[in-house]
């Protein structure tokens, strides 16, 4: 009889913070509810959080195999920010955004041990998800959140953090994954709400006019796309076409005007295009000039001296090497590598539909925000910590399935007879009346 899995070391109550943490923080709460913001009540909970994270894992006998790749990036993030032409701008966001936001992968590392605890969270960021994407659909029906820019209508969150239309577009790309591949394994009533969140994330996705969110929606597309015509070319290709063809039509004409401008340049007001292709220039300019780098999140303030402008990269390939130079680049995609490997060892192992299903979301989330760097500078935002953090989660749900073979049947005749013994049993004259051995 194979033995139990190991019990998990899983405390609900800090699971139950765990994804109360979450919705705080996509939500912004504290900005929302006048109390939570005045009582810090996000610091609190992520500085008790935190302790009780970092205390856990300290205590942890064995690591995951992202453990490497954190270290080997973080090290690099520490390197920039001591090093650095502007560093009072690297410290504020090494340690606002990379040790704050890197917590949360800590969090979901030391506290989520079992599938409940997964979908606990899972369901955590799914709810922050719609409550915003009911938000922007909200407002865009009323109009109440839209207002031109760029010389077109363009639809705008509600909190500070996700209020332009890119950041919006972003957050709406990066549902697509999960709602794609937890479908197929919802019960009727979560079908229901991940449709919900489908069209409340394509309304965000075309009414904000971001041609991000337009670039990266299109290779996502492609990218699921890809999977499916592996199973039926002939019928998925022409369904496909048929996709892309209604999306495009169905189009109002100042969005598809907006889309074609990616190709054109040709905007109906003002002159982004041009200023990301000044942008570009410059930030070749600067890592010729300054090959090791300048520092995290420095680049701007070394525009304005060589350039005087002002402008940051819009653009996460550039920011990793004009910030951190090829080292940097390095060691980002040694961790997004770890993490995508990681995963793919998680779905062909002999895992649950859930937690492949989740493995599957994080993969393609993470190539969502590759996506949506061309045009975004992402370095050291949260998305990439919740991705590693739910990696690791996985990692260890699936250690703690695993079903090890006791040690004391290692060796052991009577557990592995030798072929000559199981012959003679086998000719032995059976009692009918002996109980079976399992």
């Amino acid at each position: 009889m194979s033995p139990s899995p190991p019990k998990s070391k899983e405390r609900k109550f800090l699971v139950y913070l765990t994804g109360l943490f979450i919705i705080t923080w996509y939500l912004q709460l504290g900005v929302r509810v006048d109390i939570l913001g005045a009582i810090r009540f996000e610091f609190i909970l992520g500085a008790f959080l935190s302790i009780f994270a970092i205390l856990t894992l300290l205590d942890e006998k064995t690591s995951t195999p992202l453990q490497g790749p954190i270290i080997f990036f973080f090290c690099v993030l520490g390197f920039y920010t001591l090093f650095s032409y502007d560093r009072d701008q690297s410290w504020d966001i090494f340690f606002n955004r990379v040790i704050k936001f890197s917590m949360l992968s800590a969090f979901l590392a030391a506290f989520i041990r079992t599938e409940w605890a997964l979908k606990l969270i899972i369901a955590s960021f799914l709810l922050a998800m719609l409550k915003m994407g009911q938000e922007g659909f909200i407002g865009w029906l009323t109009g109440g959140m839209v207002w031109e820019n760029q010389g077109i209508p363009r639809l705008h969150g509600v909190t500070g953090l996700y209020r332009h239309p890119n950041s919006y577009s972003g957050m709406a790309v990066g549902c697509l994954p999960f709602i794609y591949y937890l479908y197929p394994i919802s019960n009727a009533w979560q079908k229901i709400l991940l449709l919900t969140l489908l069209a409340f994330a394509l309304v965000i996705i075309v009414f904000t006019g971001s041609r991000t969110g337009y670039v990266a929606t299109i290779l996502l597309s492609l990218y699921f796309w890809r999977e499916k015509i592996k199973l039926g070319k002939i019928k998925y290709l022409i369904l496909g076409a048929l996709i892309f063809t209604c999306a495009y039509v169905l189009l109002p004409d100042e969005y598809t005007q907006r889309l074609h401008s990616i190709f054109t340049l040709d905007e109906a007001e003002g002159s982004s295009s041009e200023t990301r292709i000044q942008i570009l220039k410059d930030a070749v300019s600067v890592f010729l000039s300054h090959p090791w780098g300048v520092g995290v999140s420095a680049f701007p303030n070394v525009r304005m001296e060589m350039f005087g402008r002002l402008q940051d990269t819009h653009n996460l390939y550039l920011e990793l090497l004009t910030n951190m130079s090829v080292l940097g680049l390095l060691s980002f995609f040694t961790f997004i590598l770890a993490i995508i490997k990681m995963n793919k060892k998680i779905i062909s192992s002999d895992t649950s539909p859930f937690v492949s299903a989740v493995a599957k979301s994080v993969i393609a989330f993470i190539y969502a925000r590759l996506f949506l760097g061309v045009f975004g500078m992402d370095t050291y935002e949260i998305y990439w910590w919740f991705a590693a953090g739910l990696t690791m989660a996985m990692y260890r749900i699936m250690s703690n399935q695993r079903k090890p073979i006791p040690s004391r049947t290692l060796g052991s005749s009577d557990d592995y007879p030798t072929p000559s013994l199981e012959r003679s049993r086998l000719c032995r004259p059976q009692n009918k009346n002996r109980s079976a051995l399992i």
